[in-house]
């Protein structure tokens, strides 16, 4: 049996299409739920009473999405202009959310330096963002949040 080593949750990296090097807090949420179909009431009964029931896979409720924190950093926009990209002109944005989707990947690494988990994420476009409450009595450095839909999300490694 090979030697369990868990993971730290502290070192990790994120990035997406022309977006590298960036300051990222955190990565939270990593969530995609499944449906089903066919468990709502019994398929059939059979011989001697008994009942058949079956669950199938009906895909997703809702595409898979990762909320990323994003340290602010000053003249970096990438991120938030990425958002505006995808953005409905008649909502201030510019109108390209087909061709502004982007590919990326989160990456976990061990106490070694060495990539041991890998995400794919594909087809990927910013829902929703927000950025940090600003409070003159604060010892936090700002952040900008981003919730990110992805058309799929892979583990890899």
């Amino acid at each position: 049996m090979p030697t369990l080593i868990p993971i730290p949750n502290s070192r990790f990296y994120v990035e997406f299409d022309g977006l590298t090097e960036k300051l990222i807090k955190s990565v939270t949420e990593v969530t995609f739920s499944g449906q089903t179909a066919g468990h709502e009431k019994p398929l059939a009964s059979t011989k001697g009473g008994k009942t058949l029931w079956q669950s199938t896979s009906a895909g997703f409720e809702e595409n898979p999405n990762v909320t990323i924190e994003a340290y602010v950093v000053e003249g970096d926009m990438d991120f938030y202009n990425w958002m505006l990209a995808t953005m409905p002109k008649s909502e201030g944005g510019q109108g390209k959310w087909s061709s502004s989707r982007k590919n990326g990947s989160i990456v976990a690494y061990d106490s070694e330096d060495n990539e041991a988990i890998r995400w794919s994420l594909t087809n990927c476009w910013i829902k929703s963002y927000k950025v940090s409450d600003f409070n003159s009595e604060s010892k936090d450095l700002a952040v900008e949040t981003f919730e990110i839909i992805a058309e799929q999300i892979n583990r890899v490694v």
